[in-house]
This record gives C-alpha cells, sequence and structure tokens, in this order.
C-alpha cells in the first residue's frame, strides 16, 4: 500500500470531518473502503485520476448508506456529481408532488421562487395537523433534494387555508371558455387548420361588463376574417356572453421558435437551480431576428474558477447536442451566455456565424 496516498487521504478526511463532525468509525470505514478499490498499480501520469475517480465513487456509495445527513454533505455530493442536463426530465415539482402523494398527503400547490431558490407547498387539510405533515414530510424532501445534488434551498410547508369550493363565477368563466375554445377549433378546422385548431390560443377580457374575446391569429392565413365571421356568428348562436372579437396576429414561425426554446431553458434551469456550485439566480430567453438569445444568471464572481466553468459548457454541448435537443431545435440559430454576478459572460456557447 502506498504510504504517501494513506496520509494524503488520512488529510482529506480530516478536512472532511471538520465540516460534517464524521465519527471516527465512519471515517475509518469511508478510509478503508477507498483505499481497498485500489488494487493495481497504473501509470504515473493517469494514477492520481484513477485513484481519486475511485475515491469518488466510494464516497457516493458510502454517503448513500451512512446514518447522518447534512446541508454540507448534501453540498459535497452536489460538487461531486458531475453537472448533467436532462430533455424533459421530471422537475422538482413533479417529484416533490410524488412524495406527498406517497405519504397520503394532498397538496395544493408545489412551486420554486428562483432567487433566492425557494420551494413552496401548501397542503390540504389532512388528520395529521400540520406539524406532523411536516415532521413527515420534511426529511423525505431533504433526502430528495440531497440526492438530486440540490444544497442550497429554502423549503417552505404551509397549510392551504382557503375553501376548496370553486366560486361560482369561476364556474361560469370556465364553462364560457370551454365553449368558446369549442367554437374555435371548429373555425380553424373548417378551413382547413385541423392540426393549428388544436393550439390555438385565445383569452377573454373583461371592461365595464362588457366581455372581448382576443384570438390568436397566424399572420400567414388568408381566411382570417372569414375564421373571424365563423367565430362571431357561433357566439351568437350559443348566446354566450361575449360583446366583441378582436384578432391578435403573430408570426407562426417566430412563435414556434419561442415555444421550442421555452422548453429548452426550462431544461438547463430545472439541472441547475437550487445548486451553490453553479449559483444560479435564474434564467431568461428572447427571440429576436431568428436566433433565440439564452441568459444563464448566477451570482458567480468574474474569477470564477476555470473548471466550473468547464464543468457548465461540457454539459451545455452535450445537451444540445443530444438526439433529442436537435430534433427540438431543428436549424435554430442560439445563443448561451452564462453571466456573472456583475453581468460579465463568463461562458458564451453559439451556432450563430459571425
Amino acid at each position: 500500500m502506498n504510504r504517501r496516498l494513506d496520509d494524503d487521504l488520512q488529510e482529506s478526511l480530516k478536512n472532511l470531518d471538520q465540516k460534517i463532525r464524521m465519527k471516527a468509525e465512519y471515517q475509518d470505514q469511508l478510509r478503508k473502503r477507498v483505499l481497498g478499490e485500489i488494487q493495481r498499480p497504473v501509470t504515473k501520469t493517469s494514477s492520481n485520476r484513477k485513484i481519486w475517480i475511485s475515491a469518488a465513487v466510494v464516497l457516493l456509495l458510502f454517503l448513500g448508506s451512512s446514518p447522518f445527513y447534512s446541508t454540507t454533505m448534501a453540498s459535497l455530493v452536489a460538487k461531486i456529481i458531475p453537472l448533467e442536463i436532462k430533455v424533459n426530465d421530471a422537475t422538482i415539482h413533479e417529484s416533490i408532488m410524488a412524495v406527498i402523494e406517497r405519504e397520503g398527503y394532498e397538496a395544493s400547490f408545489v412551486g420554486t421562487i428562483p432567487n433566492p431558490y425557494t420551494i413552496e407547498i401548501s397542503l390540504m387539510e389532512a388528520e395529521d395537523n400540520l406539524s406532523t405533515m411536516k415532521e413527515v414530510l420534511e426529511p423525505k424532501i431533504e433526502n430528495l433534494l440531497y440526492e438530486k445534488g440540490i444544497d442550497s434551498y429554502k423549503l417552505k410547508i404551509t397549510q392551504f387555508e382557503g375553501s376548496v369550493e370553486t366560486p361560482e363565477k369561476y364556474i361560469e368563466s370556465n364553462e364560457r371558455m370551454e365553449s368558446v375554445g369549442t367554437i374555435i377549433r371548429d373555425a380553424f378546422s373548417h378551413f382547413g387548420y385541423t392540426e393549428l385548431a388544436q393550439a390555438v390560443t385565445f383569452g377573454i377580457s373583461e371592461e365595464f361588463l362588457s366581455k372581448t374575446l382576443e384570438l390568436d391569429m397566424p399572420d400567414h392565413i388568408e381566411e382570417a376574417e372569414d375564421i373571424l365571421s365563423f367565430v362571431k356568428d357561433g357566439i351568437k348562436t350559443e348566446d354566450l356572453d361575449i360583446k366583441h372579437v378582436e384578432l391578435r396576429y403573430y408570426n407562426e414561425k417566430h412563435r414556434q421558435q419561442d415555444n421550442r426554446w421555452s422548453y429548452i431553458a426550462s431544461d438547463i434551469h430545472e439541472s441547475m437551480a437550487g445548486k451553490s456550485t453553479y449559483n444560479i439566480t435564474g434564467i431568461s430567453y428572447k427571440v429576436k431576428g431568428g436566433v433565440a438569445n439564452v441568459s444563464i444568471k448566477t451570482v458567480l464572481p468574474e474569477n470564477t474558477e476555470e473548471q466550473i466553468i468547464s464543468e457548465i459548457e461540457t454539459a451545455l454541448r452535450k445537451f444540445l447536442s443530444s438526439e433529442e435537443v436537435r430534433e427540438m431545435i431543428q436549424n435554430d440559430q442560439y445563443s448561451i451566455v452564462l453571466l456573472s454576478k456583475s453581468k460579465t459572460e463568463l461562458l458564451q456557447i453559439s451556432n450563430v456565424a459571425e
């Protein structure tokens, strides 16, 4: 056994112990398991890398089976696990909702605030009081976050205190929206736009007791006015409480690109949020001139370690080059920038021709 390696490992464990106060027996167990992975000599060029990759793997296994947990340990795991941006992965909201339901509770709301990263949960009334529900759920949610490498967050659990009954005015509004939606879909289908009919968007505004239907219309459709007349006739036939119908024109190509990049931005944010290594405070995107511009906002310093920047770049490029993402973004031009706390560019990934 390499005595110098053993000494170095002892020193590393000593530093780790100062952060998480690891019991002596656990420290010795971890040391033996790390050293036990080193079974054969390797060339000097690659020995350190192989040893410490192996050490990281053993450490992860150890953390998963050890009888202690702390935010410091979660932070340590976040630094060991490399960043991976997943496509259409289950959101943290969905994962937390699953935990709540497994414990027999019901949530009226699960959401997040980006800065500071805060997870807000509103629980429905149950046989258990709020204090008991929190005692049951908090450890399990914290463990879920720990497994995902999320180590920088606030967890806020409250109980929903409003009425579970839907007010009459909202029931009427929902019924009106459903009726209007059916009329609009029939209108687009009637003029041959069956696919668009399933994705049409609209809204109903109210001012001085006068309701106005605002219908989004692609600017390339020549039958726009005919569709408008069809919708007006349908509203009159159904005797719906809507006095005016207005068209809001938009560029369909631009909107489709905008929609694609909303998913891309969401996947990036979901993978980085709540992890102290990356210190992300939010993400924004805007399609302009055919180019999707994505800004990843952080509080990282301008002199951020190159290793962190390199890890983010590697994860982004792997994500963008995946088959699913390439199919999604098609031939879109894009520019993704990583911004420091002072708004300077730490990284840019772009396919826009100079």
